[in-house]
Order: C-alpha cells, then sequence, then structure tokens
C-alpha cells in the first residue's frame, strides 16, 4: 500500500469529510446540475418515482464535484449541493399526496407511542456485492425490464463512472478496477464497500451495519498474503485507513457504524480487533457474535478492549437470537446468517430490512395513562388489567399510522442503490421499498421496562397493600410532580420493590409484561406484506424523558428514563448478580428484534489480567444463561467529574449511550450526569 503510515496523517483522515477540497475537473457546477435536473423534471412528468430518483442519483454521481484526497487510500466524497436532499423532500409530499393520511413522522407521547417512515435501519446485501461487483451487478439487473431493473442498471453504471471519476482525479488505481470487475484484493473490497456505502447514505437511507467484516474479508485478506500483496502489519494499517473514514463523517456524533465479528472466528477477527484497540474512536462500532465455543484468548482480547475503554463494543447471544428469528418465522438457514442492523437489533443479511426504528412503544406512559383516566379500580389485578388494555388500544393507534408509514415508502425514497444487491428484489423486479425483500419487517421497540415495572408495583403498594394514598390521591401527586409529598416520595423510593434485585415481585410483573407486549405484537402485519418485529430496550432516555411526567415509583417529571433493559439508576441495590437475575427471568426470544442489558463498573472491579477474566466470565455466565446482548461503561465517578470540569483532558474518553459511542466531553451536562450518578452509585 503506498501511503503515508496511518499514524503520520491520522488527523488529516479524520477530517477528511471537513476539509474537503473539491476538483472542476471532469465535473458540472451547481448551476448545471440544476439546469439538467430541472430540463429532466419537466420533460418527464408522470415518471415513476424510482425512475425519477435514479435520473437523479445517476446525475450527481457522473457529473458531480469529486474530492481530490491523494493522501486517502479511500477517497470518493462528492458534493450534491443539497439536491439530493431536496428532492427526498419532495418524496414525502407525494407520499402525502398518495397515501391520504399518511403522517410520516410520528410521535404522541400522551399515547406513548411513535412511528415513522425509518430510512435509518437498512444494509446492502454485502457478500452479493463482493461478489458480483457492479459489473455482475448491471449484467443482472439488465436482463429484466421493470422500471426498478432500469432504475438499478442506472444507478450501477453511474456509481461505475463515478468510481472511474475518482480514479483520474486522485490517481488511485483500485477505484479504476472496482468499476471494471468484482474486486480482488482486500484494497479493492474495501474500497467497493466505503463508495456504496457512502452513495446510498447520500441518496437518503442509512447503512447502519457493514456486515460480519471477518466473514466477508477473511478470502480478501488470505489471498492478499499469499500472493505478497498485503502482509500483516500492511492490512492492519488498510484497516485504519477505511475505518477512520467512517468516524470522519460524523466525528462520533452519529450512531455508530457497525462492524460484525463471528460467531465463527478466524485470523482476521484477531487482527481487526487489534486495530480497533489501536485505534481507540468512538467509531466505528463492534458487535461480536458469541456461543458457547468462542475462543478465550478472542473473548479475553476484546474484554481487554473494553476494559481499557474501548467500549463501542456489544455481545450478542448468537444461539438466542437465531432462535428468536426463528420463532418470529425465518428459516432455520437464513436465520443463522443474520447481522446487527442497528445497535443490537438483528436482520438476516441480504434478505430482510427490519425497519427496527419504525414504531416506539413507552411501556411506563400507559400506567400515566390509566391513572389519569379517573377510573378507580378494586385491586391491584383489576388496575393491571386496565394496564394491558390501554396497550391494546394503543397499539391498534400505532399500527394504523405506521401501515401508512409502510405503503409511504416507495413514494418518499426508492433506493434502487441498496436493492440491487439483493436476489430477491432483482427476482419480484421491487425495491426494497416496495417490499422487495424476503422479509419485510417492521420493528416495534418497547421501551423503558423498569420505570413501567416499578411505577405498577408502586401503586400496587401505596394504593393496595400499604394503603398510604388513593388513587385519586396519587393522580394528584403525580400532577403536582410530588411536591409537598417528600415523605411518601421517599417511602416509595426506599421501600417499594424495584426491578433489578431479583426480587419476584417486580421480576413477576416484568416477566408478565414483556409476554403481553410481545405476543401483542408478534403476528400483527404491517404494510409491507410482513410482520411487526418487537425489541425490547430503552434508547434516547435524557430526550424522552424530558416529554414524561412524573411516575408513581418515585421519579420526577423530565427525568432520564430508564435505559436498555437497566434498572433505574441507583435502584439495582443487589449488584450486578441481582441485577443480572432479573434480566434473565424474561424470554429473550420473545422480542426477536432486539435487547439488551447495559452493565456499569468501577475499574478496580476489572484490573489487571484478572480483570479481564472477569470480563469475559461475566459475558459468558450471562450468555450460558439465555441473555441476549450485554455492554459495558467502566467509569470512576471522580474521573467524569473532572473529565466535566476539564474537558480538554479527556479527549478520549469514551461513553457507551445505549447502543453507540459518543465522547463524554460532547455529551450534553444533563447526560453527563446520568452517567456519573450511575458511577457513583456502583462507586
Amino acid at each position: 500500500m503506498n501511503y503515508a503510515p496511518f499514524d503520520e496523517i491520522r488527523p488529516e483522515l479524520e477530517k477528511q469529510y471537513e476539509n474537503a477540497v473539491f476538483s472542476s475537473e471532469d465535473c458540472w457546477d451547481e448551476a448545471q446540475l440544476r439546469e439538467a435536473w430541472e430540463k429532466h423534471k419537466r420533460e418527464n412528468p408522470e415518471e415513476e418515482r424510482i425512475l425519477s430518483r435514479a435520473f437523479l442519483i445517476a446525475l450527481i454521481l457522473e457529473h458531480a464535484p469529486v474530492a481530490v484526497e491523494k493522501f486517502n487510500a479511500f477517497p470518493g466524497k462528492f458534493r450534491h449541493f443539497d439536491l439530493l436532499k431536496e428532492d427526498l423532500d419532495a418524496g414525502y409530499q407525494l407520499a402525502r399526496k398518495k397515501i391520504p393520511g399518511v403522517v410520516t413522522d410520528g410521535k404522541d407521547l400522551q399515547l406513548g407511542i411513535g412511528w415513522m417512515v425509518d430510512r435509518s435501519h437498512t444494509a446492502p446485501d454485502w457478500k452479493n456485492l463482493m461478489r458480483l461487483g457492479l459489473p455482475g451487478l448491471i449484467e443482472r439487473a439488465e436482463k429484466g425490464d421493470s422500471p426498478f431493473h432500469k432504475a438499478v442498471v442506472t444507478v450501477y453504471k453511474a456509481l461505475a463512472a463515478f468510481c472511474r471519476r475518482v480514479a483520474r482525479i486522485n490517481g488511485n488505481f483500485v477505484y479504476a478496477e472496482i468499476a471494471e470487475h468484482a474486486p480482488q484484493s482486500l484494497h479493492e473490497a474495501f474500497a467497493l464497500a466505503y463508495v456504496l456505502h457512502d452513495a446510498i447514505e447520500f441518496s437518503g437511507e442509512e447503512v447502519r451495519t457493514m456486515g460480519r467484516f471477518d466473514e466477508i474479508y477473511i478470502d480478501f485478506y488470505r489471498n492478499d498474503l499469499k500472493a505478497g500483496r498485503l502482509t500483516r502489519e500492511s492490512a492492519k494499517e488498510l484497516i485504519k485507513y477505511f475505518w477512520i473514514a467512517f468516524y470522519a463523517r460524523y466525528q462520533g456524533k452519529r450512531f455508530g457504524k457497525n462492524f460484525c465479528f463471528g460467531p465463527d472466528f478466524n485470523e482476521l477477527s484477531y487482527l481487526g480487533m487489534e486495530v480497533y484497540y489501536e485505534l481507540n474512536t468512538v467509531d466505528p462500532k463492534l458487535s461480536v457474535l458469541v456461543r458457547t465455543d468462542m475462543p478465550q484468548d478472542f473473548a479475553e482480547l476484546y474484554a481487554k478492549c473494553i476494559r481499557d475503554g474501548r467500549t463501542a463494543i456489544v455481545s450478542l447471544n448468537y444461539d438466542v437470537v437465531v432462535a428468536g428469528l426463528i420463532r418470529h418465522g425465518r428459516t432455520p438457514e437464513d436465520a443463522a446468517q443474520f447481522v446487527p442492523i442497528g445497535c443490537y437489533e438483528p436482520a438476516v443479511a441480504g434478505k430482510e430490512i427490519s425497519c427496527s426504528g419504525s414504531t416506539h412503544f413507552y411501556l411506563p406512559v400507559m400506567v400515566l395513562s390509566v391513572l389519569e383516566s379517573g377510573r378507580e379500580f378494586d385491586s391491584f389485578e383489576d388496575f393491571k388489567e386496565a394496564y394491558f388494555d390501554r396497550i391494546r388500544k394503543v397499539t391498534g393507534i400505532m399500527r394504523e399510522g405506521q401501515v401508512l408509514c409502510d405503503l409511504a415508502w416507495k413514494y418518499v425514497n426508492p433506493v434502487p442503490l441498496l436493492s440491487g444487491t439483493f436476489d430477491s428484489c432483482v427476482e419480484k423486479g421491487r425495491d426494497i421499498s416496495d417490499a422487495g425483500a424476503v422479509y419485510n419487517t417492521t420493528g416495534c421497540v418497547a421501551s423503558y421496562l423498569a420505570d413501567a415495572v416499578d411505577s405498577l408495583e408502586a401503586v400496587r403498594y401505596l394504593v393496595y397493600e400499604k394503603k398510604l394514598c388513593t388513587l385519586a390521591r396519587l393522580r394528584q401527586i403525580l400532577k403536582d410532580n410530588w411536591q409537598g409529598e417528600e415523605k411518601l416520595r421517599a417511602e416509595v423510593l426506599r421501600h417499594a420493590a424495584k426491578w433489578g434485585n431479583n426480587d419476584p415481585r417486580t421480576d413477576d410483573l416484568a416477566v408478565e409484561i414483556a409476554a403481553f407486549v410481545s405476543k401483542l405484537l408478534f403476528n400483527t402485519p404491517n404494510g409491507r406484506g410482513g410482520f411487526f418485529f418487537p425489541s425490547l430496550y430503552g434508547q434516547m432516555v435524557v430526550e424522552n424523558g424530558r416529554r414524561i411526567g412524573a411516575l408513581p415509583s418515585g421519579r420526577l417529571a423530565g427525568e432520564p428514563m430508564s435505559k436498555n433493559m437497566d434498572a433505574r439508576i441507583g435502584m439495582d441495590r443487589n449488584g450486578i448478580t441481582g441485577l443480572m437475575d432479573s434480566v434473565l427471568k424474561v424470554d429473550m426470544r420473545q422480542f426477536p428484534c432486539g435487547t439488551c442489558l447495559d452493565i456499569m463498573l468501577h475499574p478496580t472491579s476489572v484490573r489487571g489480567e484478572e480483570g479481564i477474566k472477569i470480563l469475559v466470565s461475566l459475558i459468558r455466565s450471562f450468555i450460558a444463561h439465555g441473555g441476549s446482548g450485554i455492554q459495558f461503561n467502566i467509569f470512576d465517578a471522580k474521573v467524569l467529574r473532572d473529565a466535566q470540569a476539564h474537558p480538554e483532558k479527556y479527549a478520549n474518553l469514551q461513553v457507551r449511550v445505549c447502543g453507540w459511542n459518543v465522547r463524554f466531553t460532547d455529551l450534553a451536562p444533563e447526560a453527563q450526569e446520568t452517567f456519573i450518578r450511575q458511577a457513583e452509585s456502583i462507586a
């Protein structure tokens, strides 16, 4: 690889997007691009949406200015002057005309639900891309004559032309090669993945996984070593050039780019994990698919990453995820080929678009809805049944909104760059947005389990067991945000049972709620010929917490919600064992779209070589007992406080925020406080 040593130009590579300089060679300016686009629209007023979108994508790829970055092993940036975004806005307008009543991004925190056209949880068929290359994808699409096939040919021919322009402007022969044939080397394979990734994202879809890294690229790596094109060390350099591009795009301020490892580990698994340790960036993030046969030395290698602050890693139980997917309708063969399509949500690689962030379901809000109804209930069982009735009702409302969004997607943003890699789309002549995948599922995230469980248990404790207040009084207390009721709030915080302590009172409630929600959603049809796909985790805990009122659990209005499968901060009083015991009582296969437990440890608990083994033991124990996903933060609260006061000293301090990592110093003070409070609770 004839590029400068990575460490010498790392600062330049980290700023490659924001400091890009664009060539005037072989390109059009903004006025020329806009004129060509407006002319095309005037001459083709009735053109199908997928064809007009393909024309615009091709116009940009063939003629937009290309960045000059001869220092970079992976060039390929281009300017689109917001034409693609403007046309995406036009797509939303078209969808509203075609689908009367559609709300393409709806959230109602009074009802506790949300729905949208989810363009942020997609991925191409990476294996097909590597096997066929751009010429092969073009050749097979040319055999069809539908608008979809024509759109695929248009965009892939344009992408090949773009690669040739990148090659000419940057003197990069690798890009010239991938325009003409399927990748032959690791450098070519990475270049093709990178250029398609960016083209898809600029055309309006977010690629959330780069697939199983060690499986996709192992043959390229082995062949390069055999042919003398790479050494182990030069391969590490190449991976660093490749991965830093994903960090550079968002500077760690997005949701992270997922690279998956396992479940069958090879020499590239080890090499990649070494690179990840040496890079020490918040992005990309890694998913490790864990089985009981995971090699101990690999487990210790990635546990060392976690222990030393490289925490953008989630461990996923391969067998549990596969079992959940089979239960939800995938064949065993397809389920075995899943990849995480978001933070922890799985989808069958090359056969499924799960839209895993489409709908949201905020479990504690329904507790408030029952209270605010003004009804009285003779027993806690009656109150709980009213809670389940409320869930049924709002699920129906949510489904109605989401089905319209499912139908609207093909008008909003057909994406032939993505869909052309899918065998089923080519066979059907239908885009991913038009139910072209084999499995067309719609994710539903059931969130904030701990808040719901603790609130229900508080109602039972306060109203029905201890009779410390009536429902009417509790209703007023929550309306007043517990003001003037500090003694009663202290009582519920200290003495009512809390989720995360291996307490059967709350754990039984959690199991019951989870089973009910899963059964309700599991076979509910969506608008794309598939079904809703339930997950159980809580994210955006600060952002949504600001808009959710006081809860019976003692939580004040506006406070952060509980994260993922965790207990509320400070409420898991029986340590990690108690928390894990509670979580493991829930059958994770009921939520095949993903669950995850966050664990925070003090650095002293995992110190030295023995500490790495402790981490591995925790992961293996959780997986062996049926856990689905587990991830870690390892903090000293004093360090976090110092980072607040002196951010310049902690530029590389990472935190795991739900399903992605950010720099601690980039967090808002309110979000920083949630981590500090949790760290203080384990000190």
